[in-house]
């Protein structure tokens, strides 16, 4: 991309000063005014050269070129535009000033963002939290604490009372004996149908006139 997108051109000041100019000699000024702009102000006086600018054959370019000529300065072997050049140095001022400020715009964002991350920075806690709660809670579990004499008392007798619990645990489950575990519920409705009569076998020996009637309260439970 061009570091001169566009030529400032007065249409007022232009018309005015080209009245006196045919339409080919207009089309012809206009192309070397810009050839002139891209080529940083200046074209070299060659007519051959210039005739190509104009896209004219060198015969008409010589033809017409005088009237042309008489808006441009020649100069070792140049030809240049007064007006032309004062509106390209504009140009070239204003696009360093932009940058230059581009520049200073930049260099103070990257000076306010790495103060703004220093002070991040010392903000920032030391020690995540939860680091340091297990910080905090590793002394409960550390080989000092364990040496302590009253703490493992503590802990000898919490062993000493879950081995005694597991051990009732364990004689309650016991069965009687010649138990044997039911296969199917059937052999399990009939052990305890079996229990009830036992039951009350017992109670009519003694004399229970009520005995022999508990099987009756089980409906759901039927023998084969």
């Amino acid at each position: 991309m061009s570091e001169r997108p566009f030529m400032q051109l007065y249409v007022s000041d232009f018309v005015g000063d080209t009245l006196q100019l045919s339409t080919e000699q207009i089309g012809a000024y206009m192309l070397i005014l810009m050839a002139m702009w891209n080529a940083g102000g200046r074209l070299p006086d060659d007519d051959a050269k210039l005739a190509r600018v104009a896209r004219l054959s060198l015969k008409r370019w010589r033809a017409i070129s005088a009237d042309l000529l008489s808006f441009l300065e020649r100069e070792a072997g140049e030809v240049g535009h007064k007006r032309l050049t004062k509106e390209l140095h504009k140009a070239r001022v204003k696009s360093e000033t932009r940058a230059a400020a581009g520049a200073r715009g930049g260099a103070v964002t990257a000076l306010k963002t790495k103060a703004h991350g220093a002070a991040n920075a010392g903000v920032l806690p030391r020690h995540f939290p939860d680091s340091r709660n297990q910080s905090e809670k590793a002394p409960a579990f550390s080989g000092e604490n364990n040496r302590d004499p009253s703490a493992q008392g503590e802990r000898d007798s919490f062993c000493r009372d879950s081995r005694q619990r597991s051990s009732s645990r364990a004689a309650s489950a016991k069965k009687p004996p010649g138990w044997q575990r039911p296969k199917t519920h059937t052999d399990a409705a009939n052990a305890i149908i079996e229990e009830i009569r036992s039951h009350d076998r017992s109670r009519t020996a003694a004399g229970d006139e009520g005995a022999g009637r508990d099987v009756l309260m089980l409906p759901a439970i039927r023998p084969d």
